[in-house]
Formats: C-alpha cells, sequence, structure tokens
C-alpha cells in the first residue's frame, strides 16, 4: 500500500505508548458532539467523537493511539466495564481524541479511517467500531502491506476499498487528528498513551479497580 507523505507524522507527534501504567497525573450509543459545550474549561469541539449521552454530567476523555498496545489493552480489559456501567447507562459520555504514536503513520491513517467510517454512516458508532477493531486487530494490520486487513476492517462500516483509498487524501483529518494531539499536550500535558481526563482532571491510575472507582466517584460526586 502506498501511504502519502501528508500521512507521515508531524513534528510534535512525539508520544510513547504507554505513560498512563507509570504515573499519568495527580489529581450506549455513540452521539455526535455538542459544539460549544465545556468540561471545566475544556470545550467540546464539533470534530470530537463522544460515545454515550452527550448531556452526561460526567465526561471522560480518552487520548489514545490505534497503534498503542496497552491502548489495545485498556479497551480489551478495562473499556468494556466502563461503557456497561457508565456510558450505556448516561452517566459518563467517552470523548475519544486521536494522540499518535508510534508508528505514527500508521496511526494517523487508522485514525482517519475510523473519522471516513463515521461521517459515511453519519453517525460517531462507526468511527468507534473502527477503532475497537483496530485495537484488536494490531498484529494483523501493522506491518509492512497493511491494505488488505485495512479493507477488511473498514468494510464493518460500510467502507470499500475505493473509499479507503479516497479518505487517505483527506488531508483535512490529518490535521485534525494532529490537532488533538497538540492541543492534549498544551492544555493536559500528554506525553504517552493511553491518558485520561475525568471531567477537567488528569487521572492517576494503576489497575482496573482503581480506574472504575475513579470514574464511580466522579459520577456520584455528579449525582448522575
Amino acid at each position: 500500500m502506498k501511504f502519502r507523505a501528508a500521512l507521515i507524522a508531524a513534528p510534535f507527534l512525539i508520544a510513547a505508548c504507554g505513560n498512563a501504567s507509570s504515573e499519568v497525573a495527580k489529581e450506549g450509543d455513540a452521539a455526535p458532539a455538542a459544539k460549544g459545550d465545556t468540561v471545566k474549561g475544556d470545550s467540546i469541539a464539533a470534530t470530537d467523537m463522544i460515545l454515550g449521552d452527550p448531556k452526561a454530567k460526567v465526561t471522560l476523555i480518552e487520548y489514545a493511539s490505534v497503534t498503542c498496545p496497552h491502548c489495545a489493552a485498556f479497551n480489551e480489559t478495562v473499556m468494556p466495564d466502563i461503557k456497561e456501567k457508565f456510558v450505556s447507562t448516561g452517566k459518563v459520555k467517552l470523548v475519544f481524541r486521536e494522540f499518535p504514536t508510534a508508528p505514527a503513520n500508521y496511526s494517523l491513517i487508522g485514525s482517519v479511517l475510523a473519522r471516513c467510517a463515521a461521517e459515511k454512516a453519519g453517525s460517531p458508532d462507526a468511527y468507534f467500531l473502527v477503532v475497537d477493531a483496530l485495537f484488536r486487530t494490531q498484529h494483523d494490520w501493522i506491518k509492512d502491506n497493511p491494505k488488505a486487513e485495512l479493507v477488511k476492517i473498514v468494510a464493518q462500516a460500510g467502507m470499500d476499498e475505493a473509499a479507503l483509498d479516497a479518505c487517505l487524501q483527506r488531508q483535512e483529518l490529518v490535521e485534525v487528528i494532529n490537532n488533538n494531539a497538540k492541543q492534549g499536550m498544551e492544555k493536559y500535558d500528554i506525553n504517552g498513551t493511553p491518558q485520561f481526563i475525568l471531567n477537567g482532571e488528569k487521572m492517576a491510575y494503576k489497575t482496573k479497580e482503581e480506574f472504575v472507582q475513579q470514574v464511580e466517584d466522579a459520577v456520584e460526586k455528579a449525582g448522575s
């Protein structure tokens, strides 16, 4: 597969995968972003991908990369509980923001394809479907010639090979993704993936139980 130079990582994409497990910081159904909503100083942009009720009182922002194995592990072991207990019940909305890590060009490609899938379907549901598939099949598509595997993944969202090829010409989507990473660095000092912002505060966690408890505490505090 021949990738355009436009999909090569921008200079500020220098994050590492896995910092979240050591020290991050101290302290449903998918829905379109509600432009202008504020999470303790952080505006929800029209380009944000939201899973859950956009009116939920608790906002969990995830900065992650589809090429990060630690993000894939979190997606497999922790996120299902978060979705079941909090997102699907309308208590928490999940905002997913791309933060490309090595190989950053592949991370950008995967994220661009997920955004094209959402655009084609007219709903962020397809975005999260593709992102989940990219996490679950990292060993299959992160290789020298990933096109065949990527075609299989986006087919789940109704995209064919021609749509995939056209999607990879979308420089404006690359700019959205790069801007997510840049703002994450500047606003929250994001320096690795996965990292999380819970109602405007960076989260620190080392276990699944601790992470779930922090979200539960935020829900109780918000009175959701």
